[in-house]
């Protein structure tokens, strides 16, 4: 028993600091050991830190990735959007082109120019006062005749159709005249006449229209016949010519 006593004695002593330095000593050591693992925190959250950071770096860098991908595949799908727009537009140029071929075409079939005039040949049949008073609101009238050439030309592009022209005698049946103001002239347009005419059958045919594809062309008709007609300008008063066809005449 009492050696059991000395030996718990003599481990108290042991493990009880010695007096001095042996005290402060221990608490150093503790101190140093409370160091090291302070030192070590830092170095953790450094650590810890960093691999958050490259986390972050490779995020950035795959969204970035992706962003890039999908700009790529926006600007290939804006591309061709355009090339197709574009292609409409080639198509839809080439369609007007096409139209405007026609259109001139047709327009140098109904207009035309011969000898510094401008003569318009109808596609619509109209009585000849109608037929008139639509050449006066285009700013002429129905279209005088003074010359051979003039009347060759006209009966070619008629082209043995009727069309009327502005000579008529509807003020007193008797005497023709052009309702642009030209002067008649019987002698010189005697050779345009169908043979035969004029006639004035049944007293009632006043005003004249070509009818057949040759020099002798005329012919006298009721006025209230629809027929095509062919009103004329002069190139240069009107300025008509520049204006449809892009030249002076």
């Amino acid at each position: 028993m009492e050696l059991d006593g000395i030996y718990e004695n003599m481990t108290l002593r042991n493990s009880l600091p010695q007096a001095g330095k042996g005290l402060s000593q221990q608490y150093c050591n503790l101190g140093q050991n409370s160091n090291v693992l302070a030192n070590r925190k830092p170095r953790i959250i450094h650590a810890a830190l960093a691999l958050l950071v490259l986390a972050l770096a490779v995020a950035l860098s795959a969204v970035t990735y992706l962003y890039l991908q999908v700009k790529t595949a926006d600007m290939i799908s804006d591309a061709l959007l355009w090339k197709a727009r574009f292609e409409r537009v080639n198509a839809s140029i080439a369609a007007l082109r096409g139209q405007n071929e026609i259109l001139m075409q047709r327009l140098s079939e109904i207009y035309t120019v011969y000898k510094g005039s401008l003569y318009y040949f109808s596609c619509t049949e109209k009585p000849w006062v109608d037929a008139e008073l639509t050449c006066v609101s285009k700013g002429s009238h129905l279209t005088s005749v003074t010359s051979v050439d003039e009347q060759s030309f006209l009966y070619k592009k008629a082209n043995g159709f009727r069309y009327w022209n502005g000579l008529n005698r509807r003020e007193d049946q008797k005497t023709f005249h052009w309702t642009d103001g030209t002067l008649y002239d019987e002698a010189k347009t005697k050779e345009f006449w169908i043979t035969g005419e004029p006639n004035n059958n049944n007293n009632n045919e006043h005003c004249v229209h070509f009818s057949k594809k040759e020099l002798k062309s005329w012919n006298d008709l009721n006025c209230e016949s629809s027929l095509k007609f062919i009103c004329k300008w002069n190139c240069e008063s009107s300025g008509l010519c520049n204006e449809i066809f892009g030249h002076k005449h």
